[in-house]
């Protein structure tokens, strides 16, 4: 099992995570009409991992996002507390094949087996 990542850059972490694209080549473009929503969907989902640190803020020059580097899924596509912020402050780009995703559940995210040993080792890549 691969979860996909959303708006998930190398420069969130310290070392690794080569395949992930950095945020200063991500696209950026026009803001989809139910942006809300599709945030509040990724913030509907429970976090699959908890973390009481933050992160520093890539867009904003000596601040810190709490929790930043807590995981999210929906079982398919992985995402970070971070990632919410970003993607409410900024232009960037969400992949078309998630956004038809969560519009195809009409915003609702569905329950998925967070038990699976798959699923772990999924998850776990992003951490």
């Amino acid at each position: 099992m691969e979860l996909k990542p959303v708006a998930m850059y190398r420069e969130m972490y310290e070392r690794g995570h080569d395949e992930l694209p950095s945020v200063f080549d991500a696209p950026t473009g026009t803001v989809e009409g139910d942006r809300d929503r599709i945030l509040n969907y990724m913030r509907k989902v429970r976090a699959i991992f908890d973390v009481m640190g933050e992160s520093p803020d890539l867009f904003t020059r000596d601040a810190d996002i709490e929790g930043g580097p807590s995981l999210y899924s929906d079982g398919v596509w992985i995402w970070r507390e971070d990632s919410l912020r970003y993607l409410a402050e900024q232009p960037l780009t969400l992949p078309a094949e998630f956004v038809e995703r969560v519009r195809s559940f009409d915003y609702t995210p569905q329950s998925f087996d967070t038990r699976d040993p798959a699923f772990d080792a999924a998850f776990l890549a992003y951490f």
